[in-house]
């Protein structure tokens, strides 16, 4: 894929865990390449509510899900919830928190 871009920027290490987990890393590549948006691709940052509202709160376009979708689907309770009140079939069990 880097061959394929435009333009590259290293953001850490090899490991996820120094680069591509690391928003801000991400966040700072764009301003500093004069992007206007960020899409998070498949996993890593993609379903971190907090990522999403950094890219926003950075100036950026935020190219996924709402925060409060990512909130929502991130929690098996509400979104179990948010499925069966859609009319989505789902798993039968109990619906809430088990002390």
């Amino acid at each position: 894929h880097v061959q394929m871009a435009d333009e590259a920027v290293r953001v850490g290490e090899a490991a996820s865990a120094a680069s591509y987990l690391q928003g801000r890393r991400i966040i700072d590549a764009a301003l500093k390449t004069g992007a206007k948006a960020i899409h998070p691709g498949f996993g890593f940052l993609s379903e971190n509510a907090e990522f999403c509202e950094a890219v926003q709160a950075a100036g950026l376009v935020w190219i996924g899900p709402p925060t409060g979708a990512i909130r929502s689907m991130g929690d098996k309770i509400e979104s179990k919830r948010l499925a069966a009140a859609a009319g989505v079939s789902t798993v039968p069990g109990y619906v809430g928190e088990i002390d």
